[in-house]
């Protein structure tokens, strides 16, 4: 299957650290693959291609990338629950979409040398 290059955002997502300093992405997983299904996001430890938001003022946020078309179900979904995780988001374009095509490619090699998202894998 042939990349493609639909709309994205990219959240910044509000998670807990473990005692050793790692982000705890069990919980944040779980929450996105129930409010956007599995396959249908990708998320990076580190904010490799945007400043994060202030930790002071949001706490410890990733970046978790998501097709634009399941964005609305992903904020409905956070403001439906007892704490928001969401503390903004931003259309994903140019350099940036190429880069996280590029860590897609690193996550998951093939031999055409092509990163694919998890969503195009899953309808290809």
């Amino acid at each position: 299957m042939v990349p493609t290059n639909e709309p994205m955002r990219c959240f910044a997502m509000r998670v807990d650290h473990l005692p050793s300093g790692q982000p705890d992405t069990n919980g944040l997983e779980w929450f996105l693959n129930e409010a956007v299904g599995e396959n249908q996001w990708m998320m990076t430890t580190d904010w490799l291609f945007t400043d994060p938001p202030e930790v002071a003022e949001h706490g410890h946020t990733v970046p978790v990338l998501v097709p634009e078309e399941v964005a609305v179900r992903l904020l409905l979904t956070d403001l439906e629950g007892p704490t928001q995780r969401v503390v903004c988001d931003h259309p994903v374009v140019g350099a940036e979409g190429r880069r996280w095509r590029h860590i897609s490619f690193i996550a998951r090699p093939n031999d055409q040398g092509q990163g694919r998202f998890p969503w195009e894998l899953a309808h290809g």
